[in-house]
């Protein structure tokens, strides 16, 4: 890598979650020059939904041959490139000014207790198409090292937000809760919150439930939470992390043979409760709220009810684009020879500088 501290720096954020809502993109300025806090601002940002062809195969990707994922592969690495080159010409972006593109892929497969875990979207197309370095794989070196490869959110809370809050809770396609205690990061999945919400309401040609609106209708039934709350997930102390397997496997089927309304308020009940507990948990007084989820109101409410303590919603920028914010900010951290994981929160066996940096041109290396 050539010599270069890295401290003021523009990247572009790229995140595409388990929930299927779209891409992500943010352009983040870093300014490092400060040892005791980190600068950031987000200049640009917008959401790119998934093609309809892409969206059905991920849905459907355990049905996929290998020749299949290899070729999706390649169809979402051209159409992040697309995103990025539309991004770049949309907001008059000289593209000498991003020093990298840091992108999370599309994760099909996590099983980090066998071993691996799967982001696609190939980066060395990325590169090619962008003419931008880019930085992606940022999980699987963690699982080799013993780690669970998630959460990676908590080191941008932790270096980024705390001075706002003593938790953070991300309401995406899975929910995760982060914070530290006697400067010991704790971060894990709690429980899946967008993705089950979302593939339901796609059943009846809805993206999703705005504000809860179909869910408050619904009522909670107490034999399938009971079953649901049982699962041997929920009674594990961290670090865990989920992935779609799991909730193929050991959650989807609890509620299909409740209707729609009660299988939302259901599910709701479950990831409120799960939340309640990992607060307690915790001892959190102060929660700052970011994802999807954060804009339905009803969930909101719901945890809202229980919580002593305060929920603190940024902007909607924040709340919408607060992971693309992190991942550009890891892949800062990569530039500088810098960690990219907690191991407290991982598991792994020791805080790596995870990812691989894809650069033709050698503008980088």
């Amino acid at each position: 890598m050539k010599a270069n501290t890295y401290n003021n720096v523009q990247l572009l954020g790229l995140m595409s979650g388990t929930s299927l809502d779209g891409l992500d993109i943010a352009r983040v300025s870093f300014d490092f020059s400060n040892s005791q806090h980190t600068e950031f601002q987000i200049i640009n940002s917008k959401t790119f939904p998934l093609p309809q062809p892409i969206f059905e195969q991920l849905l459907h990707i355990y049905s996929c041959s290998a020749p299949q994922i290899f070729e999706l592969d390649q169809q979402i690495a051209k159409f992040y490139a697309q995103c990025v080159n539309d991004f770049i010409t949309e907001f008059d972006i000289d593209r000498q000014d991003i020093t990298a593109i840091a992108a999370h892929g599309q994760t099909i497969f996590h099983q980090p207790e066998k071993g691996y875990t799967t982001q696609i979207g190939c980066g060395t197309t990325l590169n090619y198409l962008t003419k931008i370095p880019v930085i992606n794989q940022f999980r699987q070196l963690d699982v080799s090292a013993g780690g669970q490869g998630a959460p990676l959110v908590p080191i941008g809370d932790q270096q980024l937000f705390s001075k706002f809050a003593d938790g953070f809770l991300n309401l995406g396609g899975f929910a995760n809760i982060s914070t530290t205690k006697n400067n010991q990061a704790l971060a894990f999945d709690i429980a899946p919150a967008n993705l089950p919400m979302n593939r339901w309401m796609q059943e009846i040609g809805l993206d999703y439930d705005a504000n809860g609106a179909l869910a408050r209708t619904g009522k909670v039934d107490q034999a399938t939470y009971s079953k649901v709350s049982a699962e041997d997930f929920f009674k594990l102390n961290g670090p865990k992390s989920l992935g779609t397997e799991w909730l193929e496997a050991n959650y989807l089927s609890h509620f299909k043979t409740l209707n729609l309304p009660d299988r939302l308020r259901t599910h709701l009940e479950v990831l409120v409760q799960m939340s309640l507990a990992a607060f307690k948990k915790l001892d959190l007084t102060a929660i700052y709220v970011s994802g999807g989820g954060a804009h339905n109101d009803f969930l909101m409410e719901l945890l809202g009810a229980s919580f002593a303590g305060t929920f603190i919603k940024p902007n909607a920028q924040l709340i919408n684009f607060k992971e693309a914010l992190i991942f550009a900010y890891l892949g800062a951290r990569f530039l500088r020879n810098e960690p990219t994981t907690l191991c407290e929160v991982t598991g792994a066996k020791e805080a790596l500088r995870t990812g691989i940096l894809h650069d033709f041109e050698g503008r980088i290396c």
